[in-house]
């Protein structure tokens, strides 16, 4: 599995985190090969011919432009009456890409476990949702002009070349909606060079950027970072204060200045009672606390009474966030994940720590980390996957 460290290698995960996350682009050299497992052509084509993936998920660029759906998508009477089916022309598709579009796909992430796992991996250190798009070019057209992105990016170079172009940014930290237009891009190229198949390039938000390929087949995928900002941490403080009355009360506009302005100092001190230092901290927890887990099935058996199959099976924590388990008075253990909180007795403590990494374990592994009877930890297994917290592999 890809994790942070397996992605940046040689440069460890430590050092980028403090030193280049957020304040610089970084170029690093792979090895060829390096990111191929992550999306094959083979399993590129599988994913075309096998789902049905419509616009704007699926997508073609050229220039800068979006090329027609109409020239690479068909339509097929659907059984209902006026109903009509979407499918890939695939001689279209095929053309258009020979003339110099680039292939877009989002969420790629959805459609192709190594990916998924990627994803995951990442989401437990970063915190966040992340997205990954894969973009397959062919000939030597940009897909897309000059241009920045409101979060950070990583781009692993899968198979192939391109060149790209990095400037730096006009305005920091900007915002998808923001309150001011960023200026114009700069003139001055920061870097140029190749990815070369293995290579990575992590360029922070908001730093101006393009990509041109080579007239040769180029596949990259780029993973999504939406860092929380500010605006996050205030726009879940709103909700929060709305506790005290004077934030629910009606605005008193009809009652003149020296009545707002009483007003306006009662507010005040409302959001200052309510804000402190350990805000931010508690911003975190509670998305971390609340983040919803990647769907998952592990049927037949999850929708069997038992849940959980038989003798000795494979499970992994299904969380999408690192959990925290917390030793209450000695007596019990809780964890908050999904949502909730969940108690535990104090002896379950051993076992919950091993499945919170998120690793995939084997039943008899879990006993012997555990030191609890078989039974009990199938018992345990049995009421985590109940309420989606752990998933039979």
């Amino acid at each position: 599995m890809f994790d942070l460290r397996r992605l940046l290698s040689p440069i460890t995960a430590e050092e980028f985190l403090r030193r280049d996350y957020g304040q610089r682009f970084v170029h690093v050299s792979g090895r060829p090969g390096k990111f191929s497992a992550l999306l094959p052509w083979p399993v590129l084509n599988r994913i075309l011919e096998e789902h049905r993936i419509e616009p704007p998920r699926l997508r073609l660029t050229r220039e800068g432009k979006s090329v027609s759906a109409e020239k690479w998508l068909s339509s097929q009477p659907g059984r209902r009456s006026g109903s009509r089916t979407p499918r890939l022309d695939s001689t279209g598709l095929s053309r258009e890409l020979r003339d110099g579009a680039t292939l877009v796909l989002d969420n790629v992430d959805e459609l192709h476990p190594p990916i998924r796992r990627m994803a995951e991996a990442l989401e437990r250190i970063f915190r966040v949702r992340i997205q990954v798009n894969s973009y397959a070019g062919f000939r030597t057209s940009h897909g897309f002009d000059l241009h920045w992105d409101n979060h950070d990016v990583f781009i692993l170079q899968v198979a192939g070349r391109k060149n790209w172009k990095v400037y730096g940014m006009t305005r920091r930290f900007p915002l998808a909606s923001d309150v001011e237009i960023a200026d114009a891009p700069p003139t001055e190229v920061l870097w140029e060079g190749l990815l070369d198949e293995g290579d990575l390039l992590y360029i922070p938000r908001g730093w101006w950027h393009v990509a041109t390929p080579l007239d040769e087949p180029t596949l990259h995928l780029t993973v999504g970072v939406n860092n929380p900002t500010g605006a996050d941490v205030l726009s879940w403080f709103v909700n929060r204060v709305k506790a005290a009355e004077v934030v629910r009360q009606d605005l008193p506009h009809l009652g003149g200045n020296e009545t707002l302005a009483e007003y306006s100092e009662r507010l005040r001190k409302a959001v200052l009672e309510s804000w402190h230092s350990d805000l931010v901290q508690e911003y975190l927890g509670q998305m971390d606390a609340t983040a919803r887990a990647r769907p998952s099935a592990a049927l037949p058996w999850s929708a069997m009474p038992k849940i959980v199959p038989d003798g000795d099976f494979r499970v992994r924590w299904s969380g999408a966030r690192a959990v925290k388990v917390n030793s209450d008075e000695g007596l019990t253990v809780s964890i908050e994940a999904l949502g909730r909180r969940w108690r535990f007795d104090a002896k379950a403590a051993p076992l919950l720590r091993v499945l919170v990494t998120a690793e995939e374990f084997g039943v008899r592994q879990l006993i012997a980390a555990a030191g609890l009877e078989a039974e009990t930890v199938r018992a345990l297994l049995r009421e985590l996957a109940a309420e989606g917290l752990v998933v039979v592999c």
